[in-house]
């Protein structure tokens, strides 16, 4: 029988992948192409997307083409009813390649239903902002799903079918068995210390005394010559179309290792957003701090204060 604590952690997720059930009905019947899949080790946008491939196998959803974000083959994209974008952090002016496809997509196919998937929205400039919304505003059948208020506030400028929905890393839920989640009682031997080294870290400190650690880290040579090897076979004609399949295998290994490395620690300092969820998923302690523009606590107080596993740190401090 469960304790209290592990029945609450597994209450709270089973309640948040349930969430996106709501997103599969508008996808249901339809013929869809699932694109922006992150060719790029950022361990954070390889969990949303392997929970966006648990929730697509979940929910039968009919994918009919996956895409990365360049390479893109227009005469598929024709062929489906739904554009569906992954979702994450890098809606706005922050990464603009990523904005600059969505927008392309927007005003190439006014006749498809468009689905992007739950994101959290930051603009450095409000002109900037103003612009995309413009473009954004000339579909008709748009849905922008946010992670958190502040981003539903922007997103009702973009679009009128704005909906708040949990992270997609959720669907991912559950990783381990609520018998393996980590009491606030338990004696905790060892920490785990996330820590931004990006242009979204703040000077937020953990009061650990030991060095900390990005994603990047826990990346092996191999890791870093597949991704090499990926990249180089996108730019061959006939390969670059049918490389989506292997991407989703070395995705999957890099979870497992991910997983593995957080396992061996009962407690998480963290300022990733998936570094918080990850470790939620796996039900270790957690030790929150806020990133650049406030995204994780925003992120926290709408999905996951109820959680027993989380401590949040909620003050932000901007880097000079």
């Amino acid at each position: 029988m469960l304790d209290a604590h592990a029945l609450l952690w597994k209450q709270d997720l089973d309640q948040l992948k349930q969430m996106h059930t709501e997103i599969a009905t508008s996808l249901q019947g339809k013929k869809v192409a699932f694109i922006d899949i992150p060719l790029y080790y950022n361990v954070g946008d390889i969990l949303i997307y392997l929970g966006t491939e648990e929730f697509i196998n979940t929910h039968n959803i009919d994918i009919q083409y996956r895409a990365f974000q360049k390479n893109i083959n227009h005469s598929k994209l024709k062929k489906v009813d739904t554009i569906l974008f992954q979702g994450g952090g890098n809606f706005g002016d922050l990464y603009i390649k990523h904005q600059s496809l969505r927008e392309m997509i927007i005003k190439r196919y006014p006749d498809k239903q468009i689905v992007m998937l739950p994101e959290t929205i930051y603009f450095n400039s409000f002109v900037e902002q103003e612009k995309s919304a413009k473009v954004f505003r000339t579909h008709k059948d748009l849905t922008l799903y946010v992670r958190d208020t502040r981003s539903f506030d922007i997103a009702k400028s973009f679009t009128d079918n704005v909906k708040l929905m949990p992270d997609m890393a959720h669907s991912l839920h559950p990783l381990v068995d609520a018998k393996e989640v980590v009491n606030q009682g338990d004696k905790i031997k060892r920490i785990l210390n996330l820590k931004r080294k990006d242009i979204e870290s703040s000077t937020n400190q953990s009061a650990l005394d030991k060095q900390a650690f990005d994603w990047i880290n826990m990346l092996t040579l191999s890791d870093h010559l597949l991704l090499r090897l990926f990249k180089k076979m996108q730019k061959l004609p006939v390969i670059k179309h049918k490389l989506t399949k292997n991407w989703k295998l070395q995705s999957d290994a890099l979870l497992f290792s991910a997983s593995n490395y957080f396992l061996a620690h009962e407690q998480v300092h963290t300022d990733r957003l998936h570094g918080l969820i990850l470790a939620v998923l796996l039900g270790r302690q957690v030790e929150l701090f806020d990133n650049s523009y406030g995204k994780n606590s925003a992120y926290y107080q709408q999905w996951l204060s109820a959680n027993p596993v989380i401590k949040i740190h909620t003050s932000v401090t901007r880097p000079e």
